[in-house]
């Protein structure tokens, strides 16, 4: 089995224990026994369950980056693209992800890892950001500070799915996240 390959097994075999236990009630051994790898392997590839749980949420945010931009169209206007990228949460949204990342954020005390896990979530918003920049500077978008807007966006987005792991309506969420992107738009729009 080739490096990378047994990383993930590690990685998708600890995430499902992490959304059957959570993240804190998972140990080490659970995911030696899931994966079928041995502690020592585990220990090879990753240093520490915090770091398994690092690589899942890269892995998994660079997917949803990867399926968003698979969908874009070159002439899609920066309105299209942030509706594109609501429509594309709300197609992809996981509960069980959603309350995960959730759960590690409210436990994780390390600010190393609390740091690695802003920064893989900066490095794959980074496009938000050039979509909103790029639209306050042809005008399109209000004069705003780029960076705001794209936090507030994010925040919308963060919002929405916190909505969606209490509630688990699709319909509540659908209709909700049309309305506060309405709102969000419009805000920002340059008339």
């Amino acid at each position: 089995m080739i490096k990378e390959s047994k990383k993930d097994l590690i990685a998708d075999s600890a995430l499902i224990c992490f959304t059957k236990s959570g993240f804190s009630g998972t140990s080490v051994d659970e995911i030696v026994k899931a994966s079928g790898v041995s502690k020592g392997g585990i220990y090879w590839h990753f240093k520490s369950k915090e770091d398994i749980f690092l690589y899942i949420a890269e892995r998994h945010i660079g997917e949803h980056i990867s399926s968003f931009i698979s969908i874009l169209k070159e002439d899609d206007s920066p309105k299209d693209m942030l509706t594109k990228y609501m429509e594309n949460c709300l197609a992809t949204i996981d509960p069980n992800i959603s309350t995960l990342f959730a759960e590690f954020f409210l436990q994780a005390k390390d600010q190393e890892i609390i740091d690695n896990l802003k920064g893989i979530f900066h490095k794959n918003m980074g496009f938000l950001y050039d979509i909103i920049r790029d639209a306050i500077d042809n005008g399109e978008f209000r004069p705003l500070d780029p960076i705001a807007v794209t936090h507030t966006y994010i925040g919308l987005i963060n919002g929405l799915c916190h909505q969606w792991m209490h509630h688990k309506d699709k319909q509540f969420l659908e209709l909700n996240a049309r309305t506060a992107l309405d709102i969000f738009i419009k805000g920002i729009e340059n008339r």
